[in-house]
C-alpha cells in the first residue's frame, strides 16, 4: 500500500472552531514506522529530491478535468490575497473556508490523488493522505469543507485513459459534488452508504439511477447491520458493473470515536463502526481482484482518521 502525501497539505489553515484541522494528518505523521512509510512511498515513486515531489504532486494542471476556469481563478486569488492566519469564507453555508496557502494545499491533495490512481493503474493499492477533502466540491463551487473535488478529478484522469471506475464513498455524509460529476458518465459508478437526512440533506431529492447506489442508513447504524448491507450491495454490483479500477473517497466520520465526541454527534450525527467495517470492505474489494486507490474525506478526530488509515495498511484496532 503506497502512501502519498504532501507536507504543503498542512498549510491549508482554518479557524480553531472548524472540524477538518491539519490535526487530522498530523495524528498519522506522529506515529514513527507510518510516517517513515510515507517518506518511504515518495521516495520509491519519485527521484529522491523535493523539487521532484513538488513537481509530481502539484495538482494544479488536473483541476479543468473537472472544475470551470472561472471558479479555479476565483479560488487562487481569493487566497493570495490573505494574510498569514487570515481566514475567509466561500461558501453561503460560511463552513467552507480559505486562507493564505489553501489553493496549493488544495492543488497538491489533488495532485497526491491523481497519482495514487496512476499507482493503481499499475497494480499498486495506494491511499492519498489528502486534505482539504473533496467529495463536496461542484465543477463551480466550494461546499463542506472541500476546494477541489479530488476523487472526481483523479477519476477522470483515469476514465480519459479508458478505465471504467467505481467510486465507493464511505463518508457520513453523501459526496453530492461527486454524484454531480458521476451521473452523466456510463463509465463510471458512485456507490455510497451515508446517514439519512443527514447534511446535505439529499434523501428525497438524490435516489438510485443505473450508474448510483445511494444506500441511507440511521444515525447510530451499528457495525453489524453496515456489514450485513454492505454485503449485501457492493459485491453485486461490482459484478453488474465490472469496473476496471477501484476509487475509495475514504470518510472515516462514520467511527464511533467521531460520534462518541458530544459536538460532532450534535451537529453532524454518526454511526456506532470501527476498523472492523473498512475491513470488510477491503476485503470485498480484494475479493473482486481490482486495484483500487483511497483519498481522505472526513473523519474529524484524530483517533478515527488513524484507525481508517491503519485498516488500509493492514492493521485492524479496536477504535
Amino acid at each position: 500500500m503506497n502512501l502519498i502525501y504532501h507536507p504543503r497539505m498542512l498549510e491549508h489553515y482554518v479557524p480553531d472552531d472548524c472540524p477538518e484541522q491539519p490535526g487530522r494528518l498530523e495524528a498519522l505523521l506522529a506515529v514513527p514506522w507510518l510516517s517513515a512509510r510515507i517518506a518511504s512511498a515518495l521516495q520509491g515513486n519519485y527521484r529522491d529530491d523535493q523539487e521532484s515531489v513538488h513537481r509530481a504532486l502539484n495538482g494544479e494542471p488536473y483541476l479543468k478535468l473537472f472544475h470551470t476556469p472561472r471558479y479555479i481563478q476565483q479560488i487562487k486569488e481569493e487566497s493570495s490575497h490573505l494574510g498569514e492566519r487570515e481566514f475567509t469564507t466561500i461558501d453561503q453555508e460560511r463552513e467552507t473556508w480559505l486562507s493564505a496557502r489553501s489553493y496549493e494545499a488544495a492543488c497538491y491533495a489533488v495532485g497526491a490523488s491523481v497519482q495514487a490512481a496512476e499507482l493503481a493503474r499499475k497494480g499498486e493499492n495506494s491511499f492519498a493522505l489528502t486534505r482539504p477533502p473533496g467529495h463536496h466540491a461542484f465543477p463551480d463551487k466550494s461546499h463542506g469543507f472541500c476546494l477541489f473535488n479530488n476523487v472526481a478529478i483523479a477519476t477522470e484522469h483515469l476514465r480519459r485513459q479508458g478505465e471504467r471506475v467505481m467510486i465507493i464513498d464511505l463518508d457520513l455524509h453523501l459526496g453530492d459534488g461527486t454524484l454531480a460529476y458521476v451521473e452523466s458518465k456510463e463509465d463510471v459508478f458512485y456507490f455510497s452508504f451515508h446517514q439519512e437526512e443527514e447534511w446535505p440533506r439529499t434523501r428525497f431529492t438524490s435516489k438510485s439511477k443505473g450508474n448510483t447506489r445511494l444506500v441511507y442508513l440511521p444515525e447510530g447504524t451499528t457495525e453489524d447491520t453496515y456489514i450485513s448491507v454492505l454485503r449485501e450491495y457492493l459485491p453485486a454490483d461490482l459484478r453488474r458493473f465490472h469496473p476496471s479500477l477501484i476509487a475509495v473517497s475514504a470518510g472515516f466520520d462514520t467511527y464511533k470515536t467521531d460520534h462518541d465526541q458530544p459536538l460532532l454527534r450534535e451537529t453532524m450525527g454518526g454511526f456506532m463502526l470501527t476498523s472492523q467495517s473498512t475491513r470488510e470492505l477491503i476485503n470485498i474489494i480484494n475479493e473482486g481482484g481490482k486495484p483500487y486507490f483511497a483519498v481522505l474525506e472526513g473523519g474529524y478526530t484524530a483517533e478515527s482518521v488513524l484507525a481508517g488509515v491503519l485498516s488500509f495498511v493492514g492493521i485492524f484496532s479496536a477504535l
